[in-house]
């Protein structure tokens, strides 16, 4: 496991902070496509110009890239091609 800091600027609120890293969980690091947070270690929080920038220490795990056959890969497409999409409400 590893450590990357994701920073937050702009936050209206500490709430919203928390609402923020809360959704970081089980996600892509933001800049680090290939981690996925697994935990909040550290915040810090400083109010700036009536709301807060903030800097989250995090823990990542490294993602294992998906090694798909062109078979694979075809019958992905061919499985979802035929899955109907919802029709757009007026």
């Amino acid at each position: 496991m590893e450590a990357r800091l994701v920073g937050l600027k702009q936050v209206p609120s500490i709430t919203e902070v928390a609402s923020r890293g809360n959704e970081l969980l089980g996600k892509e690091a933001p800049g680090n496509p290939s981690y996925i947070v697994v935990k909040i270690t550290h915040v810090q929080v400083l109010q700036q110009h009536g709301g807060y920038d903030a800097l989250l220490l995090v823990e990542v795990d490294q993602q294992e890239p998906l090694n798909l056959k062109a078979a694979d890969e075809e019958a992905i497409v061919e499985l979802t091609s035929t899955i109907d999409t919802p029709e757009e409400k007026a």
